[in-house]
């Protein structure tokens, strides 16, 4: 299981329940993150059960589908939707570093 501090748990989510211990996966992003370093790519979105992953030269940022979701038109003013668990961003050499130590912990197992 995947455990990140607070503000960037939904890496934990996805890391535990979306890529999981799927090699094919781990190879292919660790792939395109090679093509985005090069320039080959501008950027790459991975659509999961639950999370949208984006990439691109620079960010990572993970976003929760259920952000996606219309809010109700009729929130009273100045409501705002608590979506800190939902999505978190970092950088893509940050991103690449927790990707190789999860590929080498499920590997591991």
């Amino acid at each position: 299981m995947a455990e990140f501090d607070m503000g960037s748990e939904t890496f934990s989510h996805w890391f535990t329940h979306e890529l999981g211990a799927d090699q094919n996966k781990i190879k292919m992003l660790l792939d395109v993150i090679q093509q985005l370093q090069n320039r080959e790519t501008k950027a790459f979105l991975m659509e999961g059960n639950e999370f949208h992953l984006s990439l691109d030269p620079d960010e990572v940022e993970i976003r929760s589908k259920i952000l996606d979701v219309d809010a109700p038109d009729e929130l009273p003013e100045g409501t705002q939707l608590y979506d800190q668990e939902s999505m978190a961003g970092c950088g893509l050499e940050d991103f690449t570093r927790v990707l190789r130590s999860w590929n080498d912990f499920v590997c591991e197992k």
